[in-house]
């Protein structure tokens, strides 16, 4: 027997339904796995040196340290990934990059994976440091308490103390960190010297302490400044939960303050140099000083002591009868010194005259006859 046509058409009908209970099975089991894979999309390790926080329907909820975080699928709840506290994180300022020059920003994307991304610029190779007619293009400079111009280069390194306020303010901390450094920059210059922030000098005084520990107290203040800024945004409610840990500069001057600024330096090291010439004649000079007062010392004490010996040995007779015995013995030693010396002394005189004191008469020697 033939088949009819109708028993064609259920076989047919059959066969349609089997397809389509098979692409209903495997578009169910897609659904189930996306489904499965979607339920789990927030089931993630937080790494040691990260921490999450947690936001539900935009709004912050929780936050988790390093180890494993279960969090609903978006778009119920959100996880950004943070760096942890010790963890610093590079901010390079912009707006103070040399002309046609780009920052770089570091802050993460809440939008993305919610790993932190920075939104890395460029950085031009040649760095111009001109003073422009449109002031919009000179937010760089700043004016020194010596009247002086300097171009800053800054770099920051902040950290995380307080992750819900960095989230919540995630969008603003660029341009308000660049602010806040602007704004401590300008208070801090202008109480500073020019020589103090370039740390240009050369020779001795480039090595003196006190020139040192001011640099250092520069970079103190500077830090100090931005710090409480943040703190006082903070105290408002209105703080990005960041602490800066470091400031690196890279000042300048404007080029046509250059050629000037040169000068100055050769001028301070020609100074520096007659300086230390003179002070190094001026030693030769004391050296010697001392060398001729130390040698007429020594002779004039090497004299005195021959002249005091030659005194001593003309009157050790004479002193010698001082320490000899008294009465006849002294009479007679005194007797002999007198003749011995009045001879000599007699022999030496042109005339002698005598005077009859007493009867006794006194007998000398008259002019020897030709």
């Amino acid at each position: 027997m033939k088949p009819s046509a109708t028993d064609d058409r259920a076989a047919a009908g059959g066969a349609w339904e089997q397809s389509a209970g098979v692409v209903f099975r495997l578009l169910f089991l897609a659904v189930a796995l996306f489904a499965a894979g979607w339920a789990v999309s927030n089931v993630r390790q937080v790494q040691p040196d990260s921490r999450a926080v947690v936001l539900r329907f935009g709004g912050i909820d929780r936050q988790r340290g390093p180890g494993l975080l279960i969090a609903w699928p978006k778009p119920i709840e959100q996880v950004v990934i943070l760096p942890s506290s010790v963890r610093p994180i590079e901010f390079r300022l912009p707006r103070l990059e040399p002309v046609g020059g780009a920052g770089r920003s570091s802050a993460p994307d809440v939008a993305g994976d919610g790993s932190p991304a920075g939104n890395a610029g460029t950085v031009p190779a040649l760095r111009i440091f001109e003073i422009s007619s449109d002031p919009r293009l000179n937010t760089g400079f700043l004016l020194t308490g010596d009247l002086s111009v300097v171009h800053l280069q800054a770099t920051l390194y902040y950290e995380i103390t307080e992750p819900t306020e960095y989230v919540l303010s995630i969008e603003h901390l660029d341009a308000g960190l660049q602010r806040l450094f602007i704004a401590s920059a300008v208070a801090v210059c202008a109480a500073t010297d020019v020589d103090t922030i370039l740390v240009a000098r050369s020779g001795p005084d480039a090595v003196d302490e006190r020139l040192v520990a001011a640099r250092e107290r520069f970079r103190a203040d500077l830090l100090g400044a931005v710090n409480r800024r943040l703190r006082d945004l903070s105290s408002q409610g209105a703080g990005f939960g960041i602490t800066v840990s470091r400031i690196d500069l890279a000042p300048a001057i404007p080029r046509a303050a250059k050629a000037a600024f040169d000068n100055v330096l050769i001028a301070a090291q020609v100074a520096e140099q007659q300086i230390a010439q003179a002070r190094t004649q001026a030693v030769l000079k004391a050296q010697e000083a001392a060398a001729a007062r130390t040698r007429t010392l020594t002779q004039a004490a090497a004299k005195a002591t021959e002249q005091v010996t030659v005194a001593r040995t003309r009157t050790s007779s004479v002193a010698a009868l001082t320490r000899g015995a008294s009465g006849i013995d002294l009479q007679t030693s005194v007797l002999r010194t007198y003749y011995e010396r009045m001879g000599a002394i007699v022999r030496k005189a042109g005339s002698v005259t005598t005077v009859d004191a007493g009867g006794s008469h006194l007998i000398t020697a008259g002019p020897e006859s030709r």
